[in-house]
């Protein structure tokens, strides 16, 4: 589901429990069928409510009227009143969900297509009807859709971790519209779909799809594989890459905040020898008692300094 779509909170009540209902909302275009086929038909099904969607919910049959009684199906022996109560409970709760199935199917479609389906007598004639409209769509509409897939394009960013959850979302939404296509009758295939994952992926992943390129080559000259990458493991290995990229960024901020350190403590740079500037500031004066130089370099009375003076 696209960051874009709204959902409907859907809250039924049945006897002694409260469930809320939650499914996306169907575009008008249909572009998120794919996604909201089954989620309506998960949300249905907790409520026992899909079979009247499919028409295979069994309708109750009432009992008839003679001489202005109920009569058992035989048509002479007169029903009594546990039976009567115990059908009208039924009947009263086959229509109590059929009619739920149809307040969800109007309330997750649009306002065009629910004027369209409002008039329709039963959960099942809305539901093929929302299908025709989703899935039906002309040439140069499904020519748009798949010209949107392909000119996505991921942008790189400095930060691995950031670069990771981005690179995450961009196929998740390149999933999602690819699903949704097919849904609507394309023939968008896996080669076509790996194309449009490589091209999509900045530059810094060209030897990455340099090395698994030339792997089908060479397994397709030696014959040890016949079938190309299928788009879900060429996803998981271009994610795994980039998770490697987060563990090396790690690990050398974490080399250079030892070096660092190190350095502070003792003074001493990437060659090992005292900072210049530093090589004195530990030190204390044996004749004067006062830190920075040592009795060599004293112009206290006693230091190497003032030896030799008139």
């Amino acid at each position: 589901m696209g960051p874009t779509d709204t959902i409907s909170s859907l809250k039924m009540e049945s006897n002694s429990d409260s469930t809320n209902l939650v499914v996306p909302k169907l575009r008008d275009d249909g572009s998120n069928w794919a996604d909201y086929k089954p989620r309506i038909q998960r949300a249905m099904g907790l409520k026992g409510i899909w079979r009247h969607v499919e028409g295979t919910a069994i309708v109750p049959v009432p009992y008839m009227i003679l001489n202005g009684l109920p009569v058992l199906p035989d048509g002479k022996t007169q029903a009594t009143e546990e039976q009567v109560g115990s059908k009208e409970v039924k009947l009263a709760d086959y229509e109590k969900r059929e009619y739920l199935a149809q307040h969800i199917i109007l309330s997750t479609t649009s306002p065009r297509l629910g004027a369209k389906i409002k008039n329709l007598i039963t959960a099942k004639e809305m539901w093929e009807s929302v299908k025709t409209d989703a899935t039906t769509k002309s040439t140069l509409h499904l020519i748009d859709t798949e010209d949107q897939l392909a000119s996505m394009k991921l942008v790189d960013t400095e930060d691995p971790k950031t670069h990771l959850a981005k690179l995450k979302q961009h196929f998740q939404l390149m999933l999602h519209r690819r699903d949704n296509i097919i849904a609507m009758g394309s023939t968008l295939s896996d080669s076509r779909f790996n194309t449009i994952i490589m091209t999509s992926l900045p530059e810094s992943y060209r030897p990455t799809l340099q090395t698994i390129t030339a792997a089908e080559c060479t397994n397709s000259i030696l014959g040890t594989s016949s079938n190309r990458m299928k788009a879900d493991d060429l996803i998981a290995f271009i994610i795994e890459e980039a998770q490697h990229r987060v563990i090396r960024d790690e690990h050398t901020k974490n080399a250079e905040s030892a070096l660092a350190a190190h350095t502070k403590r003792t003074g001493k740079g990437h060659s090992g020898k005292k900072k210049k500037g530093n090589d004195k500031a530990d030190v204390t004066c044996g004749n004067c008692k006062k830190p920075g130089h040592t009795s060599e370099d004293c112009y206290a009375k006693g230091g190497g300094k003032t030896k030799g003076c008139a």
